[in-house]
């Protein structure tokens, strides 16, 4: 009887079952670790999403790929593309100094408390 060897054009295009039932995606090609004498599925899931499976997570090879793990085993959190901004700070408000009634603005004469224009500018008080 010989023996049959499963190649790499055998592999490629094969679907991927995970261990509850669910298709995961197609096998899309192989990747192999010569020193640790192992290979990875590397399987084209849903919206061209690529998800590498190791070798000691495939159960079964047949006409399907069953493996021994769950979808969710292998779905990695959403990370932001950009960092958050931190919020811009601004410089501390400078107090107004305390207003003197009757103190002019543009000229700094002291006028009576009640005044309404400057007596020696005549700006606006």
């Amino acid at each position: 009887m010989e023996k049959k060897y499963l190649t790499r054009d055998k592999i490629i295009g094969k679907q991927v079952i995970d261990s509850k039932a669910m298709i995961m995606g197609t096998v899309k090609d192989l990747s192999f670790d010569l020193v640790a004498k192992d290979f990875s599925l590397i399987i084209k899931a849903k919206a061209d999403k690529e998800i590498t499976v190791d070798s000691k997570n495939v159960k079964v090879v047949g006409d399907v790929i069953l493996l021994t793990v769950a979808v969710e085993t292998f779905e990695k959190p959403v990370v932001p593309a950009t960092p958050k901004a931190s919020p811009s700070v601004s410089p501390p408000v400078k107090p107004s100094p305390p207003r003197t009634p009757g103190l002019c603005s543009g000229c700094g004469f002291q006028n009576e408390s009640n005044s309404k224009f400057c007596i020696k500018c005549g700006s606006k008080i």
